[in-house]
């Protein structure tokens, strides 16, 4: 699960804020981040929290406010704390800056922008000193080395039977697969593969799910 997208933002955000603190406090702000990584990094995280994981929030059914539920109460959090974390950012940047001035000098917040002056933003390594640019080329990050684990062990890591039928020993599960038993296997075989619901449901009893399903799911 930790690889999912929310995770991996989440820590990287996290290992972010900690080279900010080491940077102003041990290292003495000694260029150790420069001021285009902090904008670049800001900008990157900005897009992200407030698009994906605050979208995630209304989208996604399983991000629920369910206090006996420590699962559903964490993947609330991972979506829900970082658009706040934004949001103080934005909205009291005054106060952080005479707070921590060596850590966060948010000098940049006066000249953000949304999308590039030019070019196409979700071309990856386009607009990068806008909102837009930046947090697709983050996402491109994340999505090209998932991808890759997916297909070379990920997808068949939960799979109860080998490809020749004989049984196989599950081993982890993924986010991919958890999402796709949760009726989205059922919603795109009906929709895109012409898949009957009784089939869809056999997929899922046994994660048994193909390449199509994947490239489906990552495109959605």
């Amino acid at each position: 699960y930790y690889l999912d997208f929310c995770w991996c933002m989440n820590f990287t955000a996290f290992a972010m804020i900690l080279l900010l603190v080491f940077s102003g406090t041990v290292a003495h702000d000694d260029g150790l981040v420069s001021d285009t990584a902090r904008k670049g990094f800001f900008n990157a995280m900005m897009g992200v929290a407030c698009g994906t994981l605050m979208g995630a929030n209304v989208v996604l059914p399983f991000v629920a406010c369910m206090f006996h539920d420590v699962n559903t109460m964490t993947g609330l959090f991972i979506h829900l704390m970082p658009p706040m974390v934004m949001y103080t950012f934005m909205w009291h940047s005054a106060e952080i800056k005479e707070h921590w001035p060596s850590i966060f000098r948010l000098t940049y917040l006066e000249g953000l922008r949304y999308f590039p002056e030019e070019g196409i933003f979700f071309t990856p390594g386009d607009g990068l000193d806008s909102v837009a640019g930046s947090s697709v080329a983050l996402y491109f990050l994340w999505w090209i080395p998932y991808v890759c684990f997916q297909l070379l062990v990920g997808i068949d890591l939960p799979r109860k039977f080998n490809d020749d039928g004989t049984p196989a020993k599950p081993k982890w599960d993924t986010v991919f697969h958890s999402t796709m038993r949760q009726g989205l296997c059922m919603t795109l075989g009906t929709v895109f593969r012409g898949r009957s619901k009784k089939a869809s449901i056999a997929l899922c009893m046994e994660n048994n799910f193909d390449l199509i399903d994947f490239f489906i799911y990552m495109t959605c």
